[in-house]
């Protein structure tokens, strides 16, 4: 039962912040809190899983890790930006978008505060989140490819909820399958560098082709 609520904890978090509150500072928040707090209290019950988590950044095959996180993520970001340029105008609409994001207080100055932890601190957490705490709970229960799916499909669910008030049905359904993608390429990663190193770079990589266009279209 614990495990069913850690795996749908962030996309409920999610769902109050955007079809509640719909603010972004609240939001932030509550998922942010979730995806911390919840690993670091098991790691504070267990200091196994601390000990386990540190050996997972620190491993033989770091400098491989980190060129796979480099070149995969750049593979991301241009796909994602290239992909959303293209899309603009056909799939979605700017105005709108740009509309719902206002709506969201995802504007003004502190918005390079809300930027820089989409770039810095959301990678991370997700990562340690999915792909070592999640990942971990699930590997020995299920084996290594159920885990992958199963963290991956509830990484993307969540990410469908913010994707519904932007692009219409069922366009924001198959916008979310690149981002399952994503998750089971990290979740893949993670298993062949038993690290979470090359997800963590490859998605701060992939968050910044996001960010990038944004900054370029969208920006007011």
């Amino acid at each position: 039962m614990k495990n069913v609520i850690y795996l749908f904890g962030p996309t409920i978090m999610i769902f109050l912040g955007i079809n509640i509150f719909e603010s972004i500072p609240i939001t932030f928040g509550l998922f942010y809190s979730w995806l911390f707090l919840i690993p670091f209290v098991s790691y504070f019950r267990n200091p196994a899983l601390k000990s386990s988590f540190y050996q997972s950044i620190k491993t033989e095959k770091t400098l491989k890790s980190i060129m796979t996180g480099l070149i995969s993520g750049v593979l991301c970001a241009i796909a994602i930006f290239g992909s959303l340029s293209l899309a603009m105008g056909h799939l979605f609409e700017i105005d709108h978008v740009s509309d719902i994001l206002v709506q969201w207080e995802f504007s003004g100055p502190i918005m390079w505060l809300y930027i820089f932890i989409l770039i810095c601190i959301n990678p991370f957490l997700e990562e340690w989140y999915w792909r070592e705490f999640m990942y971990k709970r699930y590997l020995d229960k299920l084996g290594t490819m159920r885990s992958v799916i199963i963290t991956s499909f509830f990484y993307a669910l969540y990410h469908l909820l913010v994707l519904i008030p932007l692009v219409d049905m069922p366009l924001s359904v198959i916008a979310t399958i690149p981002v399952l993608l994503a998750g089971l390429l990290w979740g893949y990663f993670r298993k062949i560098f038993s690290s979470i190193t090359a997800s963590v770079i490859s998605h701060t990589l992939a968050d910044i082709g996001i960010i990038l266009f944004y900054i370029v279209y969208l920006m007011q």
